[in-house]
């Protein structure tokens, strides 16, 4: 397989090439069409002074003269009505006049060789060096009639200046070669690097640093978006990694909880003991129903495609109504539950925000001291609602509340070892009110915590 480099560089040798093939036509399009005739006319006015010359001057040499002309830089071919021919200067590269032409010249015809000449598209007839591309005029000398073939020789008009021409020529092709490699070079090198780095990154090495992410071009700009992907899945990779190593933790471990006491309910015990063993159990099923439950959640939503069901509800009506399913678990701790609602129309979607609300509730419940409180107030602005709800628990330290977000974060998990958390209600909830465009916040001390939800009445604005 040819590499860029290859083929960046025969491309630019092939348009280079196909340049100046191109020029070279229109060139020649431009001298047929443009120049031919009055190339042709100038040469048969220098041809008929010529002529002229020798006729008016009987005593001079018809062929000294014609020598002479043929030195200043033309080409002659000189014939009579005998059959007698001559030429002076540089040789023709083709004879090829025809014999009637010769005779007509000679009746007294002028011959347009050079306006006449056949158009052809790899031959330009300014340089066709050919006894038919010339102009041809009658002359009398002497008493005998002549035919004199005239055309310019263009060998000797660049004799004085063809080596540098041709050195020009030769410089410019070599220095746009070199200049082509090494152009070619400093272009394909990013992108060789690019290649690299896919490999390594493909084999799980994210430490790419050697990229030209400093250019200020469209190489620049992917080389450095290239970067900032591999920042991304490097990130990614990592917390897919904790995810998995969390979950794989967070499930084995209730498991060997249900597998050890479930070999202790298998001994003979006293119904105390049977009874605290099965609450157990039944306290690790309800942690593993709840982390699967979570888990889909997140699974659903994580989703880039997830597209959210909205639509227009009453946020009070969806509020109370969860309240009263929390109502025996309220009673049950000993709590006081206080709330100030008001009717407020929000659009979102209504089984996400009540995924949201539940795990708020729940948390405040879970978390709360014995014959503690919970406030619940709703507050409503023009363009949003706030929501603020507040629990009369140990509270959070500092250094929790900036992690309480992150997926299988728990705070003092040795003080809630005998709460049924998974570390993933409040990541969800976040997640979830990041999706409608809201936004939730923290405030918690050793008297208890304060969670507050501000959501757009139109989550789609």
């Amino acid at each position: 397989m040819k590499s860029l480099y290859v083929k960046f560089v025969v491309m630019t040798l092939g348009i280079m090439i196909l340049s100046f093939f191109i020029a070279f036509v229109v060139s020649n399009a431009y001298y047929q069409y443009n120049l031919k005739d009055s190339n042709d006319a100038k040469n048969t006015e220098i041809a008929t002074e010529v002529a002229a010359f020798i006729e008016e001057n009987p005593d001079v040499s018809i062929e000294d003269y014609s020598a002479t002309i043929a030195d200043a830089g033309y080409q002659i071919y000189l014939a009579d009505a005998a059959g007698n021919t001559q030429f002076f200067g540089a040789e023709f590269g083709e004879l090829n006049l025809e014999d009637e032409v010769t005779g007509n010249v000679i009746g007294g015809e002028v011959y347009h060789g050079m306006a006449n000449f056949e158009a052809e598209i790899f031959v330009t007839g300014f340089f066709a060096n050919e006894l038919s591309n010339t102009i041809g005029v009658p002359v009398e000398h002497d008493g005998t009639s002549y035919a004199l073939f005239l055309r310019p020789d263009i060998n000797l008009l660049f004799n004085e200046m063809h080596l540098l021409f041709g050195l020009l020529f030769a410089l410019t092709v070599l220095l746009s070669i070199i200049l082509v490699f090494i152009s070619a070079h400093f272009l394909i090198k990013p992108v060789t690097k690019l290649s690299e780095a896919t490999k390594l990154l493909a084999a799980g090495d994210y430490s790419i640093h050697d990229l030209d992410t400093n250019r200020k071009d469209e190489l620049g700009e992917l080389s450095s978006n290239f970067a900032s992907m591999s920042k991304q899945i490097e990130y990614n990779d990592k917390i897919q990694k904790d995810f998995i190593s969390n979950i794989s933790h967070d499930i084995q471990s209730p498991l060997s909880s249900i597998k050890g006491y479930n070999k202790l309910l298998n001994k003979p015990l006293t119904p105390a003991e049977r009874n605290e063993y099965t609450e157990t159990v039944d306290f690790e099923i309800d942690r593993l129903s709840t982390m699967t439950k979570q888990l889909l959640i997140l699974s659903s939503i994580d989703h880039e495609d997830y597209i959210l069901r909205k639509e227009t509800y009453n946020l009070r009506e969806q509020l109370e109504r969860l309240i009263k399913v929390y109502e025996w678990k309220v009673n049950e701790k000993g709590l006081m539950l206080s709330h100030k609602l008001h009717d407020t129309e929000i659009k979102a979607d209504k089984a996400l925000m009540n995924t949201v609300w539940d795990n708020l509730l729940s948390n405040a419940v879970k978390y709360n001291a014995e014959a503690g409180s919970i406030d619940i107030e709703m507050t409503e602005y023009k363009a949003h609602t706030v929501i603020a709800i507040s629990d009369t628990g140990e509270g959070i330290d500092d250094t929790s509340i900036d992690k309480i977000f992150d997926r299988f974060y728990r705070v003092d998990t040795a003080r809630t070892s005998n709460v049924a958390g998974t570390g993933l209600g409040l990541s969800i909830v976040k997640k979830i009110i990041d999706m409608h465009n809201g936004s939730i916040n923290v405030r918690s001390n050793e008297n208890g915590t304060t969670i507050t939800v501000r959501l757009p009445l139109d989550s789609s604005e």
